[in-house]
């Protein structure tokens, strides 16, 4: 890492990404939850529930493919595997708005916690499209002579950090 110039990789997206994958599993057992006790305590339409937990799983499914695929592409520095990422969580946006306002039973809790979810995609996506654009100008390339330099004054701190120990 230190031949480059710089590292181009979002630290804020990489820790955006790693709380929203925590949160994806804690949204999807809660969501279970809720549904489990609005099918004991609601009446439902006669397709309702099991269309509404079949988009659960696939809103779950959609949101670990879109972390991963943003995860790779900031780490790898991957152009098209961002705008996956984006897509997928356009997707994955049509999903929550659906669970904030179109369900049969809204409730606050689901509420808010479709709330949270689009929020944290919609700062995904703005921070993915920065590391985008970020990557997409040119890099400084060190030539051989300062690669051979940085070398030299790695090994040299080395050297001193190992005699002061």
């Amino acid at each position: 890492m230190f031949l480059t110039v710089s590292d181009q990789s979002s630290t804020a997206l990489h820790v955006l990404l790693r709380v929203n994958i925590i949160y994806t599993f804690f949204w999807f057992v809660l969501e279970i939850l809720l549904f489990i006790f609005k099918y004991y305590q609601l009446t439902y339409a006669a397709n309702a529930f099991g269309l509404e937990m079949a988009i659960i799983f696939m809103l779950s499914f959609n949101e670990f493919i879109r972390q991963f695929f943003g995860m790779k592409g900031n780490l790898v520095l991957e152009a098209p595997s961002l705008i996956l990422f984006i897509v997928y969580g356009l997707f994955s946006s049509v999903g929550f708005v659906f669970f904030l306002v179109l369900q049969s039973y809204a409730q606050r809790v689901e509420i808010l916690l479709s709330a949270i979810g689009l929020a944290l995609i919609v700062i995904e996506i703005v921070l993915s499209i920065i590391t985008i654009i970020r990557n997409s100008r040119a890099m400084p390339v060190l030539t051989k002579e300062q690669q051979v330099e940085r070398m030299r004054q790695a090994t040299l701190r080395l050297e001193t950090w190992k005699k002061t120990d």
